[in-house]
């Protein structure tokens, strides 16, 4: 697929920004997704349904089952390292913790943008090992 880039709309660019600022920033992912995501949202991930109510169902029901391993959305850490928005869409590229005793992973999320809905969402995920072989960081 090629793609032609344009640059984004202001609704989309004010949308996107929003949404940036309630999931990644203030780690609400309840109030984004509800906001922002269209009714026939389309969510690429395998293991997550494309339905918001049974995404954030999903997610407490993880978090529920291995209390241990995730702190609360509130206490998550990210580190942002990439953020573009240009044509439809939004890409970040940024590094998650969900606790204090997690190395964490690297995410390549991509939203996909209608007007100010997002249309659907594709990730790419990666655990952060505790050494690379190229001795550089993945950030």
């Amino acid at each position: 697929m090629e793609l032609t880039l344009q640059p984004a709309s202001k609704a989309m660019r004010k949308a996107a920004e929003d949404f940036f600022r309630l999931l990644y920033v203030e780690h609400n992912y309840a109030a984004a997704m509800r906001t922002h995501a269209a009714p026939k949202f389309i969510e690429h991930n395998s293991e997550t349904p494309n339905d918001v109510e049974d995404q954030l169902k999903w997610f407490a029901e993880r978090s529920a089952a291995h209390p241990e391993q995730f702190s609360s959305e509130s206490e998550w850490a990210s580190r942002v390292v990439h953020k573009f928005i240009v044509a439809n869409y939004m890409i970040i590229h940024y590094h998650l913790r969900v606790s204090a005793h997690d190395r964490g992973r690297m995410f390549a999320d991509f939203w996909c943008f209608k007007g100010d809905k997002i249309v659907e969402h594709w990730d790419v995920i990666q655990p952060v090992p505790e050494k690379t072989l190229s001795g550089n960081p993945m950030w």
